[in-house]
């Protein structure tokens, strides 16, 4: 379901409170099925269903005599600049950034986009590339035009802004992952890209308004980032930044990460050598190399499918896998987003398929259906 207007006040209430972190807000969250109930509760439910200690609950308690005027007035201005407010609770929320345990209880987004799209990658990089980087990133949103990919970037200066602005040149979906509120552009030079790609992308944060530019933003940011996407590309970094950042990030998430390799004698790809040398990304030279791994190619083999009528007897929950899988290969995320069976059930109808030969499992966690 989509989250209700009147919800926005109390949802904004609840994210933006002194000493509620995203984890104790979500819980209450879920706890209580909706943010008006939370905040309108007593403090002791609080206590005893959300698991806030008594100081927490006498925070949230005084906190929200006072914010409720103002997040109304907020929740009016998201509404008059067609920025949509995402909990949760609602059904467009990303399904890939529930797997990490500090996921925010709501995003805000603008723009015509697509938060759970078939194929997310993320490409990052210095804020001052090599021009031999910047015709490799060119080249690499060229190559992804014809595989149904949604490119994530950050919109900052370098190889972030080039990705942005090769997508909206090729019509390919982009989206930018911001550090501050929807009521700024951050840098102003990108303003035209940032508005330009909501026509086929868009513009998310989890940030609220009025909130200021501060150097700790970023790296809440780069989670974003490597979050909302199945793999991540470093086209070019030094050692220290915030690409390197995002893709161990990303690492921890369980995502693929690759990397261009650089130069040990320039130096100016010292961090793209490390991620490799590390085994934190694999080495790649091209879009071939990143399809290949991920299972990205436009086309199935007509020999890896088995006639339909050797299929064994399927249960429910495989009989959906299989339906969904049909014509197309699909990360596990998506998977649970489309057919809506709990994690553990769908890891074992998984297993049992691959047992019983009709599905097959790629890198990057994807499943393709061979029969």
């Amino acid at each position: 379901m989509n989250t209700p207007i009147e919800e926005h006040p109390y949802l904004l209430t609840l994210s933006s409170c002194p000493g509620i972190g995203p984890i104790h807000a979500k819980k209450l969250l879920l706890s209580f099925g909706s943010a008006k109930k939370c905040i309108e509760a007593k403090k002791i439910d609080w206590v005893q269903k959300g698991g806030l200690s008594p100081k927490q609950a006498e925070n949230l308690d005084s906190y929200r005599r006072t914010a409720i005027d103002a997040k109304t007035k907020d929740s009016e201005f998201y509404r008059k600049q067609g920025i949509r407010i995402i909990s949760i609770l609602d059904e467009h929320f990303p399904v890939r950034l529930k797997h990490w345990i500090d996921y925010p209880i709501l995003l805000f987004v603008k723009g015509n986009i697509d938060l759970n799209p078939l194929r997310t990658m993320a490409i990052v990089g210095t804020r001052k590339p090599s021009a031999m980087s910047i015709e490799l990133t060119k080249k690499l949103i060229q190559d992804c035009t014809k595989h149904n990919i949604t490119i994530v970037s950050g919109l900052a200066y370098g190889i972030d802004i080039t990705a942005h602005r090769e997508c909206i040149k090729f019509g390919i979906p982009t989206q930018a992952v911001l550090a501050h509120g929807l009521d700024q552009i951050y840098p102003k030079a990108h303003s035209k890209a940032a508005f330009d790609l909501q026509d086929n992308g868009g513009l998310i944060t989890e940030m609220p308004l009025h909130t200021k530019l501060h150097p700790d933003l970023f790296p809440r940011r780069n989670r974003i980032v490597a979050g909302l996407c199945d793999a991540v590309v470093v086209i070019e970094s030094k050692i220290i930044g915030g690409s390197m950042s995002t893709a161990q990030i990303a690492r921890s998430y369980d995502r693929e990460v690759f990397a261009f390799p650089g130069n040990p004698i320039q130096g100016h790809n010292s961090g793209c050598n490390a991620l490799i040398k590390r085994n934190v990304a694999q080495l790649v030279e091209s879009f071939d190399d990143i399809a290949k791994n991920m299972n990205w190619q436009r086309n199935s083999s007509s020999s890896e499918m088995k006639q339909i009528s050797l299929l064994p007897e399927l249960n429910e929950d495989e009989q959906l896998i299989l339906h969904a899988l049909t014509g197309q290969a699909l990360h596990i995320d998506q998977l649970m987003n489309q057919i809506h069976i709990p994690l553990h059930r769908l890891t074992l109808s998984t297993l049992e398929l691959e047992l019983k030969g009709v599905i097959k499992v790629l890198p990057g966690k994807y499943y393709q259906r061979l029969a």
